[in-house]
Order: structure tokens, then C-alpha cells, then sequence
């Protein structure tokens, strides 16, 4: 355990921190799963926006975003067509 009054302030920033990443990231993954599945515009553009957000808080790079949402898009498509 931290003695210093400022690590342990540390300690309890970095526990917030990490809750924080992980309730962006696990939201983001859960999305895609939904928007997998489904294939609606409505779930598409759910996770076009948590995806965004999360690139704009710094938790995931441009090129992973851009990644999932195409990766979610070309499946979602794959998904629509079989239905039809």
C-alpha cells in the first residue's frame, strides 16, 4: 500500500481511470456485437458514434476505429443478404 498522501491519490485516480476505460471499451464491443447481429442502420450508427467517441477520448486509434466500423458494416451487409 502507497504512504505518501500523493500516491495514494495516485492510486485512486488510476482505479477511476481504469473503470472509466473500461465501461468506453466494453460499451464499444458490446455495440458491435449488437450491430453483428442485427444489421440495422439504427445499430450501425450506434456504433459509428461509440466509436467515434471512444477515438476522440484517446482510448482507441484512428485506425482501430475505422477498422471496427468496417469490419461491423461489410458483416451487418453479410447478415442483411442472407435474411433477403
Amino acid at each position: 500500500m502507497a504512504n505518501l498522501k500523493s500516491s495514494i491519490k495516485s492510486v485512486k485516480k488510476t482505479a477511476k481511470k481504469t473503470t472509466r476505460n473500461r465501461i468506453i471499451i466494453s460499451t464499444l464491443k458490446h455495440t458491435a456485437k449488437q450491430a453483428r447481429n442485427n444489421g440495422d442502420k439504427k445499430d450501425l450508427s450506434k456504433l459509428y458514434r461509440k466509436a467515434d467517441s471512444a477515438l476522440a477520448k484517446g482510448k482507441i486509434t484512428k485506425n482501430k476505429a475505422n477498422r471496427i466500423k468496417s469490419r461491423i458494416a461489410k458483416a451487418a451487409n453479410k447478415n442483411v443478404k442472407t435474411a433477403a
